[in-house]
Parts: C-alpha cells; structure tokens; sequence
C-alpha cells in the first residue's frame, strides 16, 4: 500500500489508463480503477467496501481476460512480490515494466550477484568469505571490524557490524534466519554513495546517473532504522525524519562519480539488467568505491530513490515513466 499509494495514477496526462489489484496476505485479489477507492491512503489500510474477493485462479482469469493489460508494474518490494508475483505477469505474457523474472533472483542474492561480478573482475567488490549453514566459523581468517549479513533479505534487516570476536556468532546466527548462506566482509569505513543506470531499449544507451551520497558515519552502516519508519506493525510508512541524502558536486568530485558511473553501468551490464538498476557503494578513506548490491525495485512515486536521481539529472517524472513504458513495449515487440 506504501509504495502504490504513492504512484501517481495522473503520471501521463491522460495517455494512460490505470487499473491496481490489491492482494492481501490471505490470498485474495480485489480490482479497483483508483486505489484511494479501497485503501485508505493517510492509515495505510484497506477502507470497508463492497469490493469483489477473488482467489488467484479467478484473479488472474479476470487480468487476462477483463483488464487485458498492455504491461504492469508491480509494487510488491518483498523477495515473493519481486520475484514470484512477476512470474505470474510473465506467465499470462504482460510485459513487465523493469525486466524479467530471472535479474530479480539474481539481484536478490547477494551471493549469486558477488559471483558473477568477481568472475568478471570488473567490478571492485569488498574481500570476504562464505559460510554455509552448518559450516564450522573460520574465526582464524576473520578480520574485525566485519560485516555480516544473509545471502538473501531486504532493507539491511540482516545485516550486522561486528567488531570483535565476541560478537560474531550471535551476528551469524541472526544473518542465518533469513537465509541458508552468510557473507562475512571486511568493514569498510568511509562512505555510502547510490548511483542509478537507466536503458533505453529503442536506442540501447545505458545512462549512469547522479551520485546520492547517504548520511551514515563513517565507522558505521547504514541500518535497517536509517532506510525505514516503521509502524508498530513493523511495516515501512516512510523515510525516517532524520534520513539526509545530498548529490555530489561534479565540480569537486567529478572522478569519483566517474569511477562509481563506470562501475554502476558495468554491474547493469554483468547482470543482464534492463529498464533501471540502483547501485550502493562504500567509498573508502582513499576515495576507492567497492559495490554492496544492487537493488530494482522503483515505486515510481515522485519521491521514489530512482525519480528522485533521475530529476536531478535531468528527468520529469513523467519522461521517466514514459521511457520505462516504451521499453516494455518494445521488448514485447522484439519477441514476436
């Protein structure tokens, strides 16, 4: 409800016609033609209404068969509604807007993507090791301070900064809820700077960028409670009120945004992205980036991370959404 509340469905000025399907978490599928008619935008809630329930069978009958899309754009920001919720669109052959289902698995293990990244060495990733579940703890090889986090999971949920021996296991064992494999990396004090890529399919130009630097300590990560406000739920309703981003100034650092840039562009490429990507890097004290993760979910709200970087270098929220829609379109196009 956060992040499809906050698209806006006048996007287009009348050259589109939208339609949302809200899925609850026991299953069921309702369809409205504006969301604000079922949800209550400022609680976060589904209003009292008359709305249809449909399970997914009869739900996925009505998209093809009733709405017969020309694409969608899911805003779903978990692992299931990134990946399994995509497949289905995929499934019923609705274009999607940000790629296909396969770059989603890959984005959302931070193992997989490491993997393919250092097999290319293109890209300056942070030293560390893999743990399996099971697997005895190398404490002989790690060096502290360490940063630990599951292969799998969003929003630094599983992350931890350990700094010494003692607080290891505990870290792992946390990082262990969420997945099966633990990366244990080397802390690396600095910075944390996002740069975006954005594709254009008619002319296959990939576009790096400005470079949004996040207010995080130097001898810190940025933390679940730096990215999310949560409600007494623990579910997200905004950015936190202390949360401050800035672009940096190509007139002071011009090579460093062309290190990330360049990085960035060939993390886009290595994956085999399309539409958008955002990219977290740590700058070290001497000024070096190393890639975190990546991350491709885009709400494409006005205030949405990728909108935000796309104005600032030049964009309207509108040409934005437009590009992403004509990409969808034309891949379509190239299958048949």
């Amino acid at each position: 409800m956060v992040y499809g509340s906050s698209f806006d469905d006048g996007t287009g000025s009348g050259k589109y016609s939208f339609s949302y399907a809200l899925v609850r978490p026991d299953g069921t599928w309702s369809f409205v033609k504006k969301l604000s008619d079922i949800v209550d935008v400022e609680r976060l809630q589904e209003r009292k209404s008359n709305v249809v329930k449909m399970e997914i069978t009869a739900a996925l009958q009505h998209i093809k068969s009733v709405i017969k899309p020309d694409q969608a754009l899911i805003h779903f920001p978990c692992l299931k509604g990134i990946t399994t919720y995509r497949a289905l669109f995929e499934a019923l052959d609705i274009p999607l807007i940000g790629g296909s289902v396969e770059s989603r698995y890959l984005s959302m293990d931070k193992l997989e993507t490491r993997g393919v990244l250092l097999a290319n060495n293109n890209v300056s990733c942070v030293q560390g090791l893999i743990l399996n579940r099971g697997d005895p703890i190398p404490t002989e090889n790690i060096k502290y301070p360490c940063v630990v986090k599951a292969s799998k999971g969003e929003d630094s949920k599983s992350v931890r900064l350990v700094k010494d021996k003692q607080s290891l296991d505990a870290a792992i064992k946390h990082a262990l809820t969420y997945s099966n494999q633990v990366i244990i990396e080397r802390f690396i004090e600095g910075r944390e700077i996002r740069c975006a890529v954005v594709k254009s399919e008619k002319t296959g130009d990939i576009q790096a960028l400005s470079c949004m630097e996040y207010n995080v300590r130097q001898d810190d990560i940025r933390k679940t409670e730096d990215k999310l406000f949560c409600n007494e739920k623990g579910l997200p309703i905004s950015k936190p009120p202390n949360a401050k981003t800035w672009f940096l100034d190509p007139a002071e650092e011009a090579d460093l945004i062309n290190r990330i840039q360049q990085q960035s562009r060939r993390v886009f490429q290595e994956l085999d992205l399309q539409d958008f990507g955002l990219f977290d890097f740590r700058v070290d004290l001497e000024g070096n980036p190393f890639f975190l993760e990546c991350n491709l979910f885009c709400s494409f709200g006005s205030q949405s991370v990728l909108n935000v970087i796309a104005k600032n270098s030049g964009f309207t929220d509108e040409s934005l959404f437009d590009l992403m829609v004509q990409n969808a379109l034309l891949r379509k196009e190239k299958i048949y």
